[in-house]
């Protein structure tokens, strides 16, 4: 039996939500692999409910979509953060090597 699409959205700001704060915490291994969950129910929102019941809802649709926007904007610059951390990492270990 398939829940109420009020209650599966309110398990998706729920898990935005988690999903915020594993960013927050720099877990960012844990990060990708429920993003990847997040976005599969995420799916099965939009395809096993109508058109109709999903019509009920759009507001909060949107309002999701936001927060998934922002998120991504996050994940974004954590990631372009952790990608400039390393190639500065790399080139100190380089003049580390050099220096010796």
């Amino acid at each position: 039996m398939q829940l109420p699409v009020e209650l599966q959205l309110d398990a998706l700001f729920d898990f935005e939500q988690q999903l915020q704060a594993l960013l927050d915490g720099e877990q960012y291994e844990l990060f990708q692999q429920q993003q990847d969950l997040f976005s599969d129910q995420i799916k099965a929102l939009l395809d096993t409910n109508s058109s109709e019941d999903l019509a009920v809802v759009v507001e909060q649709l949107k309002i999701l979509e936001a927060k998934i926007a922002a998120l991504q904007i996050k994940s974004d610059t954590c990631y372009q953060q952790l990608k400039e951390k390393s190639l500065l990492q790399k080139r100190n270990k380089s003049k580390i090597k050099a220096y010796k």
